[in-house]
């Protein structure tokens, strides 16, 4: 609600910084639109510190409460500001308690009379602030009612718009379906004696026979296949035979409400009426777009039994969850209960038939009436979707979504081309009856990667088939369009074993963290995954390990006697981790994963620089058994290419690395 211009311009008395109250309270009378407003400005003392709940933000400024009584309605406007937040009113007002341990507002005694009068109170014990506080309080209750009035939302009190009879046919259709079709046999301790609920008789169990919980055993009466459930147990079945929902328009004609009994059993098995023996404890009401819940019973569960407490009234709970799992839904009232509302359209009896059907065979969910038919409330889109034969996205929509998929559809959208983040021409690469929530989810991955310029829109077909994790793979698109890392992968596939996807994607978060140029198709796309991979964590692993960096040094310091001099080169050892990696990024390649190697003495990693640039990275050489493995410079390109390098080499090999190996053999040749 807007604060009229001359409230804003009132100005604001001097700060307080002295006294024992919290609060100094003033009173003001401003007219604007025609009514007489209440003004109550709340000076903070200064020197007090002021909490309660409020932001420290707000805690040092000075408010104002601005009251409409005509209006009914509440504001708050802070010192400084220019408009006033709703949400910021009750934390304000708890700052008024009359506790006076805890708060000291003061007033004087002309302001405080004034108060009592505009609110028509005569009795208080401290002061007339805490009713003020109540008011407020019931003002804002009031304005959020109006808002959801206006929106269609139902009040708690209409739940009394439920009939109170038993729709027709009810009773008939639980006898003869819900009744009539129960195989248990209740039994009492002892395990000999029960009742058989599927011909309705006293049984006693044969010679040498128990009735065991649980166990499916034939009635020794009627000889029909029964489970067997022992009485006074908190087991569902020991004193409930179903729940069942039907349907039955309000006493308003506009609500639906969709009714839930538990069919309660009789001890004698008789049930010469059925209405005794049916006890409500839900109510579902849709109205509109909008949907609510009441329940007349509460269940904890607790070390694997259900607590059941019956409500003393009905009482709204969030939500459109269906309570107490599954039911039987009776059919013989729906049409009659959703004609002329907006659930005439929903095709409820075709949802229950299908739904059964996918359940049985094992698909999505299970089937629940109640929810579809609040969700084709809530859910303009659930329409469309069911229409165009999408009804697996819809069965998914009432079974419940996964985390990852909850959001691959914009539910509340009322057109079924801005339900989807796609274009619809895409869905016609599935038939309608194909798709479900996790292909839709991943089309929508793919069309992002189209948008980012990953992924060429013909492409898209053929990637929605594909069994990958393509969200494993987003770090590496920024080097490479989504089509060649998916074609360098399937090259993979057979070497590799385990998950591809997210193997690649450590791997690039690896060579990020050891700053290897991954714009280089050598490192991007390594020969041999699974073995970049070890290297790549074997030093991010040893960079963490102080034992092998105390190890690699042990090496280095061997290998410095194999540093050497000739013309313009020079060739060292690395000596630090460091080095290597350094190097494997300035020439692309990847030296920086033979760390660990290193530190075990396994190979031996040298630098060829040009004397006038030492410190640049020239050509690196792995030893290895004083033989050369390879020797490379910037993208591989091999040492043998650069005469120049290569009798450097071999030079350093002949008269530095295997000197004293020559000098033993010419021993042995003068001694012979």
């Amino acid at each position: 609600m807007k604060i009229p211009k001359n409230v804003k311009a009132m100005p604001w008395p001097e700060d307080i910084h002295s006294g024992n109250e919290d609060y100094r309270v003033s009173l003001s009378w401003p007219v604007a639109e025609h009514e007489r407003l209440l003004v109550v400005t709340f000076l903070v003392n200064r020197n007090k510190a002021v909490g309660y709940g409020r932001t420290a933000q707000d805690a040092a400024k000075n408010f104002r409460l601005i009251c409409f009584k005509k209006q009914n309605r509440a504001v708050i406007l802070y010192q400084g500001e220019r408009q006033g937040k709703r949400h910021r009113l009750r934390p304000a007002m708890r700052q008024m308690r009359t506790d006076p341990r805890t708060c000291y507002p003061r007033i004087d005694e002309r302001d405080e009379a004034a108060l009592a009068k505009w609110l028509g109170r005569t009795e208080t014990q401290n002061h007339f602030l805490d009713h003020l506080e109540n008011w407020v309080d019931q003002a804002l209750n009031a304005e959020k009612q109006a808002e959801a009035d206006a929106r269609g939302e139902l009040r708690d009190e209409d739940v009394d718009l439920c009939p109170g009879e038993l729709p027709e046919g009810l009773e008939e259709w639980v006898r003869r379906e819900i009744i009539g079709r129960d195989h248990t046999l209740v039994y009492k301790k002892g395990n000999v004696r029960g009742v058989c609920f599927r011909c309705g008789r006293k049984v006693h169990a044969g010679p040498w026979q128990r009735f065991r919980q649980f166990s499916i055993t034939r009635c020794p009466d009627c000889g029909e296949e029964v489970i067997c459930v022992l009485s006074r147990t908190d087991h569902f079945r020991a004193e409930y035979v179903k729940n069942i929902v039907a349907a039955q328009l309000g006493t308003d004609g506009k609500t639906v409400f969709f009714r839930q009994w538990h069919v309660k059993r009789d001890p004698t098995a008789r049930y010469e009426q059925v209405a005794p023996w049916l006890e409500e404890f839900g109510r579902y009401a849709v109205r509109g777009n909008r949907a609510a819940k009441w329940l007349h019973e509460y269940k904890e569960n607790y070390c694997m039994n259900a607590y059941r407490y019956r409500m003393d009234v009905w009482t709204r709970f969030s939500g459109v969850e269906v309570y107490d799992g599954s039911y039987e839904f009776f059919e013989g009232s729906l049409e009659g209960a959703v004609a002329g509302t907006r659930l005439q359209y929903a095709d409820i009896p075709g949802y229950h038939q299908t739904s059964w059907t996918q359940y049985r065979d094992g698909g999505y969910g299970y089937h629940n009436v109640v929810r579809y038919a609040m969700d084709w409330a809530r859910y303009p889109v659930m329409e469309f979707l069911w229409k165009a034969g999408y009804k697996n996205l819809v069965f998914q929509r009432v079974a419940g979504l996964s985390k990852e998929n909850r959001n691959a559809v914009r539910w509340s959208r009322g057109k079924l081309k801005e339900c989807f983040k796609f274009p619809l021409r895409l869905l016609k690469l599935k038939p309608a009856d194909q798709w479900n929530m996790e292909d839709v989810q991943k089309l929508t991955k793919l069309w992002g990667y189209h948008e980012l310029g990953s992924l060429a829109e013909r492409d898209i077909s053929e990637m929605l088939e594909m069994d990958l994790h393509f969200d494993l793979l987003e770090n590496a698109m920024a080097y490479a369009p989504l089509r060649k890392i998916i074609k360098y992968l399937s090259g993979q596939t057979e070497a590799h074993h385990g998950n591809l996807e997210q193997t690649y994607r450590d791997y690039i978060q690896e060579c990020g963290q050891l700053r290897l140029d991954l714009h280089s198709r050598e490192i991007l796309f390594p020969r041999d995954l699974q073995e970049a991979h070890n290297r790549t964590m074997a030093q991010i692993s040893y960079q963490k390990n102080k034992a092998d960096q105390e190890k690699f040094a042990a090496q280095v310091k061997k290998l410095e006697r194999w540093a050497w001099e000739r013309g313009a080169l020079l060739i060292r050892p690395a000596r630090a981790q460091k080095e290597l990696s350094d190097e494997g990024a300035a020439l692309h390649h990847c030296v920086g994963g033979y760390i660990q190697r290193v530190a075990n003495g396994e190979t031996a990693i040298f630098f060829v620089r040009k004397k006038a640039e030492p410190e640049k990275p020239y050509f690196t050489l792995e030893l290895r058994d004083k033989r050369v493995i390879q020797c490379r410079t910037k993208n591989n390109k091999s040492y043998e290419l650069v005469p120049e390098i290569r009798n450097f080499v071999v030079s350093w090999l002949e008269e530095r690395v295997n000197k004293k190996a020559g000098r033993a053999k010419k021993k042995t040749a003068h001694a012979a």
